[in-house]
């Protein structure tokens, strides 16, 4: 389910159009309007929860004829072309995705089956899902293994309810900031050396910009998101870690989306002390360990010290994890047999990552927090 690219083929696609406040579920119909006016809406117990009764609200008396699907688990090809089945019995014009990043994975899927537009309205700030042109694909029965599929184009809109966003536990915010951070140190070591495409270099440059702003506000955003204050800054915070690393995603070639951070959290995922991480707190501790791969040892204690301030652990031993175990040294291979480590500007052996990460265990966290007008 890889993307294919013909030689010398060059595609500029747009990020979608994005809606974000406390009454952002008012254009929904007419984001759907062009299509028709029957949707499956597909979405987390929790997520359907918070958000439809504002928008079943939002969509009443405009001619919007809704279908709930609710959803749990993982994103699979077997629930996707189940849903793409409900999807056409019910004579859907589009598809509507509510909640985290595997819900909206689930419902792009699903219109992808169907042959169907999808609008998606995130209900935590945690995932990119909402903009991005792929999905995390799961095997059926709970499998580590994953894989991707890639979508014919992102998602027609994107609605981000803010109300919504402010009111979800904060922790979603700090795993959301942790994989916008990650974006920047994965994308700029894979392209490093590489000649860059116009969209590549307008990528890199958001994933730059998202980087040194969330160091910036972050903290600030999350105290904010703490008091479920929907605050300019929160807003920010939320525009950074939904829209911006997912319009990265869509600029840059593919090969630069994913480096050790990502290798490192799906060969440890399932290891005790990483298994109840979310995604976000994992890819942002990888992240050290990849700058201390690269030997920029200054970058990786701001980056530690930035995120034992906001509450993410930057190192194994913070988690209750010793290294070295024989138990994670057997699993730390792994990382390296990662599609994402395919194409790296280094050759990277298991000694190597050893001792980045042996390193990133000593290292002194060291955080400046830098001004910036918002």
């Amino acid at each position: 389910m890889r993307k294919q690219v013909r030689a010398g083929e060059v595609t500029v696609g747009f990020p979608p159009p994005c809606t974000m406040g406390p009454d952002a579920y008012s254009g929904v119909s007419g984001a759907l309007r062009p299509f028709g006016h029957r949707a499956l809406l597909i979405g987390g117990v929790r997520a359907l929860a918070a958000g439809l009764p504002l928008l079943e609200e939002a969509v009443s008396g405009k001619g919007i004829t809704l279908s709930v699907s609710p959803w749990s688990g993982d994103c699979t090809r077997d629930k996707a072309m189940q849903l793409a089945h409900t999807a056409r019995s019910f004579k859907a014009d589009a598809v509507l995705g509510m909640g985290g990043g595997r819900a909206l994975d689930t419902a792009k899927a699903a219109a992808f089956f169907a042959g169907l537009p999808v609008i998606t309205l995130p209900t935590i700030p945690a995932t990119c899902a909402a903009v991005t042109a792929l999905c995390v694909m799961h095997e059926t029965g709970g499998s580590a293994d994953s894989s991707i599929l890639f979508l014919d184009a992102p998602p027609s809109h994107a609605f981000l309810h803010t109300g919504i966003l402010a009111a979800s536990p904060d922790m979603y915010l700090r795993a959301g900031i942790g994989d916008s951070l990650t974006k920047h140190v994965e994308s700029a070591f894979k392209s490093r050396g590489a000649e860059l495409a116009y969209t590549d270099r307008l990528g890199l440059a958001a994933a730059k910009a998202g980087y040194e702003t969330l160091m910036s506000i972050g903290v600030q955003a999350l105290r904010d998101a703490a008091a479920g204050h929907d605050s300019a800054v929160f807003r920010l915070a939320c525009q950074l870690c939904i829209l911006n690393t997912g319009f990265v995603s869509l600029m840059v070639r593919e090969a630069f989306n994913g480096a050790l951070a990502h290798s490192l959290f799906y060969a440890l995922r399932d290891f005790p002390g990483f298994s109840e991480c979310l995604h976000g707190d994992l890819v942002a501790w990888g992240s050290v360990v990849q700058l201390m791969l690269e030997g920029r040892k200054l970058e990786a204690a701001k980056l530690a010290g930035f995120l034992e301030t906001i509450g993410i652990a930057p190192s194994l031993q913070r988690r209750g994890i010793s290294f070295p175990s024989p138990e994670l040294l057997n699993l730390l291979p792994g990382a390296l047999r990662q599609q994402d480590m395919a194409g790296t500007p280094i050759a990277v052996s298991e000694a190597m990552l050893a001792k980045a990460v042996s390193e990133a265990e000593s290292l002194a966290p060291l955080y400046i927090e830098e001004e910036l007008d918002v």
